[in-house]
């Protein structure tokens, strides 16, 4: 009866035992899943100033794909094909692939050709395929080929750098995932530190303003913050304009100046942990225009070709203006070929002034003739008439101008006061006696001719309506002298 509760007493304390054990070796809630991953001389940069000696990393790889950067930061015995190992070891350190920065060989079970030499500053990255036993080395983002360790070293294996107859002080850090990556991952790796955060990269937009740029961009997968850097070339070198910027994912750049094209990126923060450049954009700020600073004055002539003695109008418009009422304007046309016949006015513009020098020059005052016309959209406010009296190439040409609103006046800018040209034919016929050169006996038929219907003159003999409007009068005589003054074989002109 004794033994059997003696063996009943061992049975419950043995499963007492191993429930204790079972959750003594749970993990609180607070405790991490992984310690950060260093040297295991509990840093990241390691010292090897001893003969074969060995860093290991604190955390080794069953499985998965990793990725870590590794930087030859000095070595007092040699500048070049420094002589030290970066590569993977087995726990007891006895099993490993090396990378051998003297020889650029593989060191393992056999030492086999690989790669180049590395030197001081030289970034060598390693891509850790634990799933299918393969590990790549880079240098500088360099590939040196992709080598398969199943011969070598089984899993779980450990990132590693060692040495080996030493010779001087060789100093490496490690990067397992904690800052940014010299090298970008290999798709489907992640970085060695587990604890690393990847930090992606977020879509970057620009507008710009005067004297400045808005910014804004997406949120970056596990950023906490962000940096916004701008260069006065595109691919840099940036600098920082804005650091650590949170809650919110815009930015207004006040320093810009209007003129000067940047280039802008922004990056993700995670405490110190910088994640990926975002895409590059570019805006020139430039300064605000006012209302009415661009106003343009416009001439549109309504044909494009007209014979002597046809009449053309000229519309005058504003373009790009704002609740304008009053303007003040001076317009030149070539009275050589053209003669000015007057101007009609357009309802609900009214013209209070109109200065006719009789050389080609026209000033015209003009006013809004209430609220409801002020001038905000592209607007004709008055057409002028013209006669065309000789051939050639006419323009009208809005030389200057001022506008006003109800605040304030604008002077149009030069550029912006436009013209207009039509082209002015000779009409079908020859001189008046088609003798086929026009001269004083031309001139003195039609004079006889003056002030009569086209049809009651000799039409047999003479082409005296030389303007073709149905009638001989002052413009036919114009058009006759000035044909006259431009004909090479009228003996006075010789």
């Amino acid at each position: 009866m004794k033994k059997r509760i003696f063996s009943h007493l061992s049975l419950f304390l043995s499963v007492l035992f191993v429930a204790v054990s079972v959750l003594t070796a749970l993990p609180t809630a607070t405790q991490a899943a992984t310690p950060p991953v260093t040297w295991d001389n509990g840093s990241l940069t390691a010292t090897l100033n001893s003969s074969k000696q060995i860093f290991q990393a604190n955390i080794g790889k069953n499985s998965g794909k990793w990725y870590w950067e590794v930087t030859i930061d000095n070595d007092t015995a040699d500048t070049s094909a420094v002589r030290v190992f970066v590569g993977i070891s087995n726990l007891a350190k006895n099993k490993v692939v090396r990378y051998n920065g003297n020889t650029g060989k593989i060191h393992a079970t056999t030492i086999k050709p690989y790669g180049t030499t590395f030197n001081v500053k030289d970034v060598i990255s390693v891509a850790l395929d634990a799933d299918n036993n393969t590990i790549e080395f880079f240098k500088n983002k360099v590939s040196q080929g992709v080598y398969s360790y199943t011969a070598d070293v089984t899993n779980p294996v450990y990132a590693e750098i060692a040495v080996g107859t030493v010779s001087g002080t060789h100093t490496l850090t490690a990067n397992f995932g904690t800052s940014k990556f010299i090298n970008s991952i290999p798709a489907g790796y992640a970085p060695y530190d587990e604890n690393a955060m990847l930090i992606g990269a977020s879509t970057l937009k620009a507008t710009a303003g005067d004297a400045k740029v808005d910014l804004t961009w997406s949120t970056a997968t596990n950023a906490t913050s962000y940096n916004v850097k701008r260069a006065t070339a595109t691919g840099g070198p940036y600098t920082n304009v804005a650091t650590n910027v949170t809650g919110n994912t815009y930015y207004t750049d006040t320093t810009a100046v209007n003129g000067t094209p940047y280039f802008y990126v922004v990056t993700g923060l995670n405490g110190t942990t910088e994640g990926a450049v975002s895409n590059e954009v570019t805006a020139t700020p430039i300064a605000a225009v006012k209302p009415n600073e661009q106003a343009t004055l416009d001439v549109t002539i309504d044909k494009e070709k007209v014979k002597v003695g046809e009449d053309f109008i000229a519309d005058l418009s504003l373009k790009k203006a704002t609740n304008i009422y009053a303007e003040d304007f001076v317009v030149n046309y070539d009275s050589t070929l053209m003669e000015y016949l007057g101007a009609t006015e357009v309802p609900g513009y009214k013209v209070y002034n109109e200065t006719n020098d009789k050389k080609g020059t026209l000033r015209f005052i003009v006013a809004s003739q209430g609220k409801n016309y002020g001038i905000s959209a592209d607007t004709v406010f008055l057409k002028l008439k013209f006669k065309a009296i000789a051939v050639g190439t006419g323009k009208v040409d809005s030389l200057s101008g001022r506008i006003a609103d109800t605040d304030n006046e604008y002077d149009i800018a030069p550029a912006n006061a436009l013209e207009d040209t039509i082209l002015i034919e000779k009409p079908a016929f020859l001189d008046v006696n088609r003798s086929g050169s026009y001269t004083l006996l031309d001139l003195s038929i039609d004079a006889f001719y003056f002030g009569q219907n086209a049809a009651d003159t000799d039409k047999t003999l003479h082409d005296a309506d030389q303007t073709e409007d149905a009638k001989v009068g002052d413009d036919d005589l114009v058009y006759i002298v000035g044909q006259i003054l431009t004909n090479p074989d009228y003996t006075p002109n010789k």
